[in-house]
C-alpha cells in the first residue's frame, strides 16, 4: 500500500507540475487554466464557469474578460435561447492547449493500447473511485472547520 500510495503521490506532483509548466507557457494563472479545461468540453454560462470552479461572479468576469482579451475566450449567444450569453473557447485556445497537451495524450494513448482490456479497465475503475474519493473529500475539506489556535 506505501508502493502504492507514493505512486499516486508522484504522479499528482507530475501532473500539477506540467500543468504549472502549461499555464508559465500560455501566460495563464492556474484557476486559468483550470477554467480553460472546464470549458474544453464545451461553452457554458458564466455562472456554470463560476460553480465548476468555485468563483464568485466577479471573479468568474474579471477572468472572463482576461481571457478574452488574450484570445483563448469569446462570448457567444446561446443558439437555444438567445438571451443567454455562453463563454466558449476560441480555436487559438485548442490549437495551443493541443500544442502543450497533445503530444503527452497521444504517448499516453499510444502506451495504453499495449495493455489488455482488463488491465485498462482497472485503470479506469481506480481512477473512477479516486475522484469520487478525492471529491468527497474536497466538499469535507471545504466545509471544515479549521482550528486556529
Amino acid at each position: 500500500m506505501a508502493e502504492l500510495a507514493a505512486a499516486v503521490t508522484a504522479y499528482q506532483r507530475a501532473t500539477d507540475a506540467f500543468d504549472e509548466a502549461v499555464a508559465a507557457r500560455l501566460d495563464v494563472n492556474r484557476t486559468d487554466l483550470r477554467c480553460l479545461d472546464l470549458l474544453f468540453d464545451g461553452p457554458l454560462t458564466a455562472g456554470q464557469l463560476a460553480a465548476a470552479a468555485g468563483l464568485s461572479p466577479a471573479a468568474t468576469t474579471t477572468l472572463i474578460d482576461r481571457l478574452e482579451r488574450k484570445g483563448y475566450l469569446g462570448r457567444v449567444r446561446d443558439t437555444a435561447d438567445r438571451r443567454r450569453v455562453l463563454v466558449e473557447l476560441t480555436d487559438l485556445a485548442r490549437q495551443r492547449a493541443w500544442q502543450m497537451y497533445g503530444p503527452l495524450a497521444e504517448e499516453g494513448a499510444a502506451d495504453a493500447t499495449r495493455r489488455s482490456d482488463a488491465q485498462v479497465k482497472l485503470v479506469i475503475d481506480f481512477l473512477r473511485h479516486g475522484c469520487d474519493l478525492t471529491e468527497r473529500h474536497r466538499k469535507r475539506v471545504t466545509e471544515q472547520q479549521i482550528n486556529r489556535d
